[in-house]
């Protein structure tokens, strides 16, 4: 196998274990409740209980694949996943800023005057984040 080949399908399969992981733990009954966002967990406990045998499965039909063609998993850290999802989230906190807003249209009176310091405040705070990830502080 070429290296192309031995990469795109460590790709894959990586990807697949990844999204297998977050499976179990809905299978296992995680739920997210914060401000805006929420996931509710309506599995069954016999639903949750057979998708975790199937992602187990899954995962030993990766592993032997893994084994026999010598695929190197993916290995990512923490402060990495930070570090990318801040700088993601940075750009979209740019587009909470009234003058991007105006692309929408006329703003009401006000909410530049309101929402632009919010906006800043969040992209602040979002840096500190990134910084304490950065440099190991608490």
């Amino acid at each position: 196998m070429s290296e192309s080949h031995i990469r795109g399908i460590s790709a894959t399969l990586s990807l697949l274990d990844k999204r297998l992981c977050e499976f179990d733990e809905w299978a296992k009954g995680k739920e997210v409740r914060s401000v805006l966002y929420e996931v509710r967990n309506s599995l069954s406990s016999e639903q949750g209980g057979a998708i975790s045998a199937l992602v187990r499965e899954m995962q030993s039909i990766i592993a032997e694949i893994s084994g026999t063609l010598h695929l190197e998993g993916t290995v990512r850290s923490v402060d990495k996943i930070f570090s990318g999802s801040c700088a993601v989230l940075w750009v979209s906190l740019a587009e909470l800023e009234s003058r991007h807003l105006r692309r929408y249209g006329a703003l009401p009176p006000g909410l530049a005057e309101y929402l632009d310091p919010k906006a800043a405040l969040l992209t602040e705070k979002l840096r500190n984040i990134s910084s304490i990830v950065a440099t190991g502080s608490r």
